[in-house]
């Protein structure tokens, strides 16, 4: 199978994916903005919720990792495991966070894309498309890999057993940001014209 094919077959892939009804656009906005509005209501000021939005967005990048790497380790042992070890493996990410220094390893990394703006007002702003965009891809990139792994999938996935796991990666997630990028184009679109 081509790289062509490849980035076809993960497109229509995930094309298909969100057009399932919890991919409502509408219902992700409003899901977003719930959140985003707790984040607020724990914090006391700006600067609060702007380390409030970067530790989630440190967080998303645990969370989208585990799904990577669990994703490179079925396509580089040519295997499919079950849905179930993927769950589990996923339910333990925030307390593997939490008893880790991962927080404080990579808050630094992110503190640059998540504080871009010339005053707090514009940070905020930009900090919250940041995680709006970085919890759509690891959205993505997890329904990518349950997908992946459902029995009733497999006849079609195994074509991705024959590229290496960076390839396959690389591909799922330059979708998956492409995804979510159209995503909030089309929310922005709607927002600006009401």
């Amino acid at each position: 199978m081509s790289i062509e094919l490849l980035s076809t077959n993960t497109s229509g892939f995930l094309s298909a994916l969100i057009t399932q009804p919890h991919w409502d656009k509408v219902e992700l906005q409003e899901e977003i903005q719930k959140v985003l509005l707790q984040i607020r209501e724990n914090t006391s000021s700006q600067e609060e919720y702007l380390e409030a939005l970067l530790v989630n967005v440190t967080f998303q990048y645990a969370n989208t990792n585990t799904a990577i790497s669990f994703l490179a380790q079925c396509i580089e042992e040519e295997q499919f495991f079950s849905q179930e070890s993927f769950q589990s493996i996923m339910v333990n990410v925030p307390r593997q966070v939490q008893d880790s220094n991962f927080l404080a390893e990579n808050m630094p990394k992110f503190k640059e894309l998540v504080y871009k703006g010339s005053n707090v007002e514009e940070q905020v702003l930009h900090a919250e498309m940041f995680f709006f965009h970085t919890k759509l891809v690891n959205d993505l990139m997890v329904e990518f890999t349950g997908a992946f792994l459902h029995p009733n999938n497999r006849d079609f996935m195994v074509n991705f057993l024959e590229y290496s796991s960076q390839v396959v990666i690389d591909t799922v997630m330059h979708f998956c940001q492409t995804y979510s990028n159209l995503i909030i184009e089309e929310l922005n679109s709607v927002t600006s014209t009401q």
